[in-house]
Order: structure tokens, then sequence, then C-alpha cells
């Protein structure tokens, strides 16, 4: 049975310290693979669906890919296929399916890079 009562900080970091098998090591490990398998994709897509396109989540062989909006999501099925066997062949070959969903608030953060880089670009 899980232990879900509230545990200290303290306890929480003193045990993924000592042993690296505590539940903020299991954690970072998660995100880090994320991280790796986000990159991997940003890799394989255009440019242009770098701002609004992120991988959420991959679980019992389905990566889910978040997009700003409909109009990126019909740009990233386009892209499905490709990115698919792509990523069968470099790094996931259990990868079964792709899940594209819409996550508004990656319309927020890519527009906000999109400005960064303009704005670079016109000094």
């Amino acid at each position: 049975m899980r232990d879900s009562r509230p545990q200290l900080l303290d306890v929480l970091f003193s045990e993924s310290s000592s042993a690296d098998k505590g539940p903020l090591h299991n954690v970072q490990q998660r995100a880090a693979a994320l991280l790796k398998l986000n990159r991997a994709v940003r890799g394989l897509l255009p440019a242009q669906l770098h701002p609004w396109c992120r991988v959420a989540n991959f679980r019992q062989g389905v990566l889910v890919l978040e997009t700003a909006n409909a109009s990126w999501m019909m740009r990233l099925r386009y892209e499905q296929p490709s990115l698919l066997s792509a990523l069968r062949a470099q790094i996931l070959p259990s990868l079964s399916s792709i899940d594209i969903r819409i996550n508004p608030a990656l319309m927020v953060k890519g527009g906000n890079q999109q400005q960064n880089s303009l704005q670079k670009n016109n000094r």
C-alpha cells in the first residue's frame, strides 16, 4: 500500500542523496528522460514547430505531444508518420503511436519565444 502521509522535505532530500533510490530520484530520472526525448523530437521536426510543440509524456508505448492550438496540431499531424518512423529507428523501438493534444498554455510560451527571436533579429 502506498504511504501518502506528508513528509518533511529534509527527509526526502536526505533519502534521495544517500541511497539514489528515494522518491525524488525517480522523479528526476523521469524528467531527464522526457527532456532527452523532447530534444530528439525537436531535432526531427521543422524549426517552425519548435515553439509550439513539446513532449508531454511517454507511457505504455505512446508518445504524448502537446501543441498550442488546432492549426499547429494539424501541421504536426502531417509530420506524424515521418516522426513515428524516425523515432522508432533512432531511440524508441517500442513506440507504438503518437497522441497529439492541445495545451493552450503553449500559445503564450511560443508567442513569447517568437517575439524574443524577432527582437534579436531586429538588433
